[in-house]
């Protein structure tokens, strides 16, 4: 039951395909679209056999065409057998054919592929004749190996098509990964600084805590108070150390993963940012444009996109309802530079000294009224000092922001 339901819906399509007839050079001789339906579940349905799925095809168009004669044609039962059996054994044979000459096996090579579908078809076709006729002229075989050539070539072609869009849709599927990994590596990396700076909280607490212990000696009571929480914060503090030397092999093994050309970056930052801004910014009017002139094998391109991830969402905030944001790449003979640039509106003169530090935010939940955690732009800092760049920032209120950011080749391209 199981192995029927597998054959279904392909010998209903090549029985259906079966009725669409076609007389080459005005010739007494008929032939269907149905093989080339039947060829390509053959080359693509690797788990159907070529046999079966000729033989209930065979079943289907005998079965489909009778039921057409008796409805339309009003002729005997004899003459329905005599004139349909035949098509039936022109498809067993096919599949033994297909099975014994192992068409499958040679799918991935075009001209020999070709060539074997054409004998196949070429051959189930001469026998299909004699079993109907009883006779077959030379020029009944020329023709039927030009038909025969003219199906397998289509089939191989509508085979290849398939295959070269299966391929574009597995590149893209892989790109849509790669790229989600990124942004997970990016949120992994200000987590990080996050961590890394509530690690420090926790030492300073941890030894206040102690000194307290040391202070007050004659008060055993107290004392052993705060010798247990300096042992719970000392519990905490290896608790965040196994959190983050977790993260920092997972990064290591990132970055030993292998380089990424600039080219496929700029492609992946494109279509985050796309999707960022079809889900995050619904119906604002935000455009973002990008530039780059060269394409490197990056080395640090875990850390160069969380720089950009980060900026150009700072962007897109700033650009509030509507806005247009730059992104180009440029170079110079021992350094690389990118702008993020957008016409939003601007940083004012008295704030620009702090938005580096970590914890300073201007940015509020507008449902919540809670603050950002304030780590964006400092972690950008952190991460370009690490690569021992430099970033710019040059701002006017109400016209727009322009971040620069200038990074060693030796150290970003390895």
């Amino acid at each position: 039951m199981e192995r029927l339901k597998k054959y279904l819906l392909p010998m209903i399509c090549v029985a259906f395909f079966g009725e669409i007839y076609f007389y080459p050079f005005s010739s007494s001789l008929r032939f269907s679209a149905g093989i080339i339906v039947l060829s390509l579940i053959i080359l693509i349905q690797d788990n159907v056999s070529e046999f079966y799925a000729s033989v209930f095809s065979g079943i289907m168009v005998f079965i489909l065409r009778s039921l057409i004669d008796v409805l339309y044609a009003n002729t005997s039962i004899e003459n329905i057998m005599r004139y349909n059996l035949p098509s039936a054994a022109y498809y067993l044979t096919y599949g033994l054919l297909a099975a014994a000459f192992m068409v499958r096996r040679y799918k991935s090579h075009i001209l020999a592929g070709i060539i074997l579908l054409s004998a196949v078809d070429s051959l189930s076709n001469i026998a299909e004749a004699l079993i109907r006729d009883r006779y077959v002229s030379f020029g009944m075989i020329q023709l039927i190996l030009l038909v025969g050539i003219v199906r397998s070539t289509t089939a191989y072609f509508i085979y290849l098509l398939y295959k070269n869009q299966e391929l574009f849709i597995l590149r893209r599927e892989h790109q849509k990964r790669y790229s989600q990994l990124n942004i997970l590596v990016s949120d992994i990396q200000a987590e990080m600084f996050y961590l890394k700076k509530s690690m420090l909280d926790i030492e300073k607490v941890m030894g206040k805590s102690y000194k307290l212990y040391e202070r007050y000696r004659d008060d055993k009571v107290l004392q052993a108070d705060t010798l247990d929480i300096a042992r719970e914060i000392h519990e905490i503090k290896k608790d965040y150390n196994r959190v983050l030397s977790g993260f920092e092999s997972f990064l290591k093994d990132f970055e030993t993963d292998g380089a990424m050309n600039l080219a496929d970056m700029q492609e992946i930052i494109k279509e985050n940012t796309k999707r960022y801004l079809n889900v995050r910014e619904h119906g604002k009017d935000i455009s973002i444009s990008f530039d780059f002139k060269d394409n490197f094998s990056l080395n640090k391109y875990y850390s160069l996109f969380t720089v950009l991830n980060n900026l150009i969402v700072n962007a897109i905030d700033a650009c509030g309802s509507s806005g247009e944001i730059k992104v180009t790449q440029s170079s110079g003979e021992h350094r690389i530079y990118f702008k993020v640039e957008d016409d939003g509106e601007g940083i004012e003169e008295d704030i620009l000294p702090y938005i580096f530090n970590p914890g300073f935010t201007t940015k509020y939940s507008g449902s919540t009224g809670k603050a950002s955690t304030g780590i964006g732009l400092s972690h950008v800092k952190n991460i370009i000092e690490e690569l021992q760049g430099t970033i710019r920032v040059d701002s006017k209120p109400g016209q727009g922001t322009l971040f620069t950011v200038s990074l060693p080749k030796n150290i970003l391209l390895g």
